[in-house]
């Protein structure tokens, strides 16, 4: 692996996890994909084809989901419904949570990366970085995709940052990193009040 790329994906994972440690004493609740519904609820699927974990036909907010093998993985919903909807057999690390209760975990996928953070003894969706270039945006980005395409595809009014720009969309923000003019890292981050 070219050690600029390594370079670059530990930045971002250390950055996650200084955003992750910045905060946390507020006592909201984040926005829950299932509209409230026991984890164990059937999987509807949306127009899409996409299944919605929980019973919910649609993403319950407006913030930026990601689809991964058919599965919508929304920030801040419940991650064990769709961690359980996601199947196979994930490499699975926990260590406590700096910001939060209990415990922060990380379930690594094929192609993605999917964490999670406690609050009152639930599991939610922190983050999900995309690994690999089989896997894309709803707007089609993915890594290895131009800097310009990004921003065809997202528009020029993002949060630009020394390697990369952000945009953000409810409670939700997705970052790219890029190098050489091509997107390295992709990210959707929960933004959890």
């Amino acid at each position: 692996m070219n050690k600029k790329f390594l370079s670059v994906m530990m930045a971002s994972v250390m950055a996650l996890s200084v955003v992750a440690c910045s905060g946390g004493d507020e006592d909201t609740a984040p926005v829950v994909l299932s509209g409230g519904q026991a984890a164990e609820s059937v999987s509807v699927e949306g127009g899409n084809g996409a299944q919605y974990p929980g019973g919910s036909a649609e993403a319950s907010s407006d913030a930026y989901v990601f689809t991964y093998n058919g599965i919508v993985i929304e920030m801040n919903a419940q991650a064990d419904e769709i961690i359980a909807a996601l199947g196979g057999d994930p490499s699975y690390f926990e260590a406590p949570s700096c910001a939060y209760e209990g415990m922060d975990k990380v379930y690594t996928y094929n192609s993605i990366v999917v964490r999670s953070y406690t609050r009152d003894g639930v599991d939610y969706i922190a983050a999900v970085e995309l690994k690999d270039d089989t896997v894309a945006t709803a707007e089609g980005i993915r890594i290895g995709s131009t800097e310009e395409e990004v921003r065809a595809a997202y528009g020029e009014d993002g949060t630009e940052g020394a390697s990369g720009i952000e945009y953000t969309r409810g409670d939700s923000f997705i970052s790219f990193i890029f190098e050489d003019g091509k997107v390295v890292a992709i990210t959707y981050t929960a933004i959890v009040g």
